[in-house]
């Protein structure tokens, strides 16, 4: 067969070469977003943008707390939350941010296709969600965006440091448009909720926050986060918005966690031993850690002890109690902190080495006493395991034996001097 009779043979068949001249198959409509969820298409400058906003009471629960709590704390509270060098924030001004994006890498190809905003306004919390219907209405997304972030004066979000606002940032700069919150406080709670009840939770991501801190329980119009992506996709292809519903709903239910978690997190560095806080004696601990790196010692000491009253398991009891020693320490009560040192020489568990150091290190310079201090080297030795032989084991092995032979070397001297007097 000649290769023009093939051509033809092929063009009676429906086939044909290139792809100039092939039609795109039909776009598939389903129910619009405007059919199910209740909002408007608003117009801007940019063109077309479809906004929806709830209004929720102040008594609303979301989960065990109501979105009134965090007006029960000071912008005082909500500064020592925040990694920004900020005197205070206040939050009943501040907008709390949550994304839907088009993937998890960032960069230029990401899209914030949903960005839902949360306000105090009144005597109500206002979430207004911002959705493009196609890629076309990004400029008039963040235009509306950029108007109703207006007059707050902080950022909340969750892991928005790392993710939500880097993302946005780029659009705004892609759509050459300046961000509205280069210069605001940002409060991120997944860095405090990580230093509060990381070691009593294996995760810290919100979900695993609102299950076991929160008490929140979503409805099945959940949808996962790892599938809106996809879901977004599969809208954009043929048009039905059914499956956004349920994304527009855990979008939402983001917002009020937000809320209620930096409600929860105040409450425990205000008053952590309150009932109704419900910390265990690991979240004390690391609340203990959190208030020295606040210069607020008096608050630590007691936050340590008072991790000392739950059960704790004997690793985590000993490392709380040398925690504890070393803040006395720094405050200059040595004689408490000695008895903590020679509790834990004598219970062993793996301070031992570290507590006859510290006691080495105690009578040698407090109370000139050479004698007990080369004796607390020596168990400091002879406590070292054996059987490790790295590069750490031996050089603390070499430090202990290089601070005996110091010692050793005071006491041969000073008795040099008793028998020449």
């Amino acid at each position: 067969m000649t290769s023009p009779e093939l051509h033809e043979q092929l063009r009676r068949l429906g086939l044909q070469r290139g792809l100039a001249t092939l039609q795109p198959p039909p776009r598939r409509r389903g129910p619009a977003i405007e059919e199910l969820v209740d909002g408007e298409v608003t117009h801007s400058e940019h063109g077309p943008c479809f906004v929806t906003e709830t209004r929720y009471p102040l008594d609303h629960r979301h989960g065990n707390l109501t979105l009134a709590a965090l007006w029960e704390h000071e912008p005082q509270t909500a500064a020592l939350l925040c990694r920004d060098d900020a005197s205070e924030v206040d939050l009943r001004r501040a907008v709390f941010i949550d994304t839907e994006t088009t993937g998890l890498a960032g960069g230029t190809g990401t899209y914030a296709f949903l960005v839902g905003l949360g306000f105090y306004t009144g005597d109500a919390f206002l979430v207004r969600q911002f959705f493009m219907r196609d890629v076309v209405e990004e400029r008039a997304l963040l235009h509306l965006v950029n108007e109703a972030v207006e007059g707050v004066t902080a950022v909340v979000s969750f892991n928005g440091r790392a993710f939500d606002l880097p993302l946005l940032g780029t659009r705004f700069t892609l759509a050459r448009m300046a961000s509205p919150w280069t210069n605001m406080p940002h409060l991120d709670l997944l860095f405090p909720a990580r230093r509060l009840w990381s070691k009593r939770l294996s995760s810290c991501a919100l979900s695993s926050l609102e299950e076991n801190i929160l008490n929140v329980r979503r409805e099945d119009a959940d949808v996962p986060g790892w599938l809106i992506p996809r879901l977004y996709f599969d809208y954009l292809r043929t048009g039905d918005a059914r499956p956004m519903k349920r994304v527009f709903y855990h979008n939402v239910q983001d917002i009020l966690s937000l809320v209620t978690l930096a409600a929860r997190l105040c409450a425990a560095i205000v008053d952590p031993l309150h009932s109704e806080n419900d910390l265990c004696g690991s979240d004390l601990h690391s609340l203990g850690r959190w208030y020295e790196q606040l210069t607020m010692p008096e608050r630590a000491e007691e936050a340590y002890r008072a991790a000392l009253t739950f059960p704790l398991d004997a690793e985590v009891r000993a490392v709380v109690r040398r925690d504890l020693s070393l803040l006395l320490k720094r405050q200059g009560r040595h004689d408490e902190a000695v008895v903590i040192w020679e509790e834990l020489a004598r219970d062993g568990g793996g301070h031992e080495v570290w507590a006859c150091i510290e006691l080495a290190k105690y009578y040698e310079w407090s109370r000139r006493d050479c004698l007990t201090a080369a004796q607390m080297t020596r168990l400091a030795i002879d406590a070292l395991p054996t059987t490790l032989t790295d590069a750490r084991h031996q050089r603390e092995l070499h430090e202990l034996q290089h601070r005996l032979a110091r010692l050793e070397w005071k006491i041969a001297r000073a008795q040099e001097l008793s028998q020449c007097e």
